[in-house]
């Protein structure tokens, strides 16, 4: 049984995608499931997202910055769906994942799968199309605006406007009823538009206003407007009753930029630090001035050294639970990094990410090893497990420090579980199986990350000795909408019961998700509906907080 295979079959692809460097990266089946697809749609998020037939749906991009959601450690939710002009076909796709945040709270990376669904057929994206309008007519129109009214010292606001938490509206009540919504939010608009004014829909859920002669104090006035117009009253769907409200970001020509490319940006990314019905109507976008990458990369790395050698690497630690019972059965230790002020931590996402890239992960996966060490010897009844990159896997040294780490207490490597990601089993296959067994020898367990995405096979797997795989939560959050992800976990569990090990499922969020994990035999459960991570900090009755390993 190769789960590559199995998902190719049911046209399913995962990804990881870096935002703010816009890379990213697939799955190994991914050509098997979208077939010859240019590298610069490949490599890059917008360059995939120029796939998207216009008007057919939200890219990931606004699905993700239009998402509304505040990332407090575990991600956020976002799915939609579009066609894509995939090697000559235009196929509907279903896409859907979680978004971390970066330091400055906005998206900053994603995890998520691809499902194709079938083909579209030309008459349907004519329907979709309607009175969406795409990013290029826009930005034309925006060049035009600016064209005219600049000469004549006439300011033009951008407000770039989104529904918010449209995930939630989707899964509450469906496409088609989220489709009314939108249209009844967009005539709520139109009708407190100025006639000199311009609006449009474009990107599915995202509406540009161009305010012609609007002064600068007004132009939370402006916002308010249109917020109030959409909150005005509850929207009734045939599925249900909706409580919508805006979100809305601005960028104002020619203070911040007289550039129609460069404005809307700034209005789109202000946007994704908008909230909904805050006391301020807009977020407005601000001219920056340029940094230098070279100073920003050295910050940081002292920043990170300062931040070990100051103590302010800490542990948060999140319950994993029998799926039957619902005892915990043990805790997953993240790393989590204060950056000096009270209750102000790095983002975790973002911040692992930048440690691998400037050769630093090595140093915080140690220091975590010996924080979790130490809580284990304090505390008798706790089990945790722990991420080890496979940058520190790659170093000699790592396993060194695991057996100094544990020789000093009687039992704390038993109550010890190493997470590893299925990604780190593919080079060096060999090496990386001697590793494992020599830290099975010092009495740990062994448990493989993310499991699912279809990089390793059966045989490759009885190849470590492995104690628990956990199943990608990309999957498993999408058990109440997907036939095929339903087969595909119950498979990847049927999977692990024929190779004897546990399983933990990922993403865990309702008591639907939970309930069909446990009739089809996972071990463990984590997730929102378990408990979130909560760091850890000494205290008298520390033992009373953690009443199972």
């Amino acid at each position: 049984m190769d789960p590559r295979n199995l998902l190719s079959s049911i046209g399913e692809v995962v990804y990881s995608w870096d935002i703010q460097s816009d890379a990213l990266t697939w799955g190994p089946n991914a050509a098997d499931v979208l077939g010859a697809i240019p590298e610069s749609a490949m490599a890059r998020g917008l360059g995939f997202a120029g796939l998207v037939e216009p008007g057919s749906g939200r890219s990931r991009y606004d699905a993700i910055f239009s998402s509304g959601g505040h990332d407090q450690g575990e991600g956020v939710i976002y799915r939609t769906r579009y066609a894509a002009q995939l090697a000559g076909r235009s196929m509907w796709i279903e896409d859907a994942g979680r978004w971390f945040a970066g330091t400055d709270g906005r998206p900053a990376c994603a995890r998520g799968v691809l499902r194709l669904e079938r083909q579209a057929r030309p008459e349907e994206l004519l329907e979709q199309t309607g009175e969406l309008g795409d990013r290029s007519a826009l930005l034309e129109r925006l060049d035009s605006a600016l064209s005219e009214h600049l000469p004549a010292e006439r300011g033009i606001v951008v407000l770039v406007a989104a529904i918010d938490e449209l995930a939630r509206l989707n899964d509450d009540f469906g496409h088609e009823a989220t489709d009314e919504i939108i249209g009844v939010v967009q005539d709520r608009l139109r009708s407190v538009t100025r006639s000199r004014d311009y609006l449009v829909r474009y990107s599915g859920n995202r509406f540009a206003i161009l305010l012609t002669g609007c002064p600068n104090n007004q132009i939370e006035a402006a916002a308010r407007r249109f917020s109030k117009a959409v909150a005005q009253a509850a929207i009734e769907t045939a599925r249900g009753i909706a409580l919508v409200r805006l979100r809305v970001g601005a960028a104002v020509a020619p203070d911040l930029s007289s550039h129609a490319g460069t404005l809307l940006s700034a209005a789109e990314n202000a946007l994704a630090g908008a909230k909904a019905g805050a006391a301020e109507a807009a977020v407005i976008a601000r001219r920056q001035e340029n940094r230098d990458p070279a100073a920003s990369q050295t910050g940081f790395d002292v920043r990170a050294l300062a931040a070990l050698n100051e103590r302010r690497v800490e542990l948060a630690l999140q319950p994993i639970v029998r799926a039957r019972s619902r005892e915990v059965g043990f805790h997953e230790a993240l790393l989590r990094v204060s950056v000096g002020r009270d209750d102000a931590f790095f983002a975790t996402a973002e911040l692992v990410a930048m440690l691998e890239r400037r050769g630093l992960v090595r140093l915080f996966d140690h220091r975590v090893l010996e924080l979790a060490v130490g809580l284990l010897a304090n505390e008798p009844s706790l089990t945790l497990s722990v991420n080890v990159s496979p940058h520190s896997l790659s170093d000699p040294e790592w396993l060194d420090a695991f057996v100094a780490c544990t020789s000093g207490v009687r039992g704390v490597a038993e109550r010890l579980i190493v997470e590893i990601t299925e990604t780190a089993t593919i080079d060096n296959p060999a090496r990386i199986a001697r590793l494992l067994g020599q830290i099975k020898d010092r009495g740990a367990r062994i448990a493989i990350d993310d499991f699912g995405a279809g990089h390793t096979s059966l045989r490759h797997l009885r190849a470590f000795p492995i104690d628990v795989l956990k199943i990608d939560g990309t999957f498993t959050q999408n058990l109440r909408r997907s036939t095929d992800d339903r087969f595909y976990v119950r498979t990847l569990i049927d999977l692990a019961q024929h190779l004897g090990v546990e399983t933990v499922a990922e993403w865990v969020d309702d008591e639907l998700q939970a309930s069909m994990l446990a009739d089809w035999g996972v071990t463990y459960l984590q997730g929102h509906l378990m408990g979130r991570a909560e760091l850890w900090r000494p205290a008298v009755d520390a033992g009373a907080r953690f009443a199972a390993g």
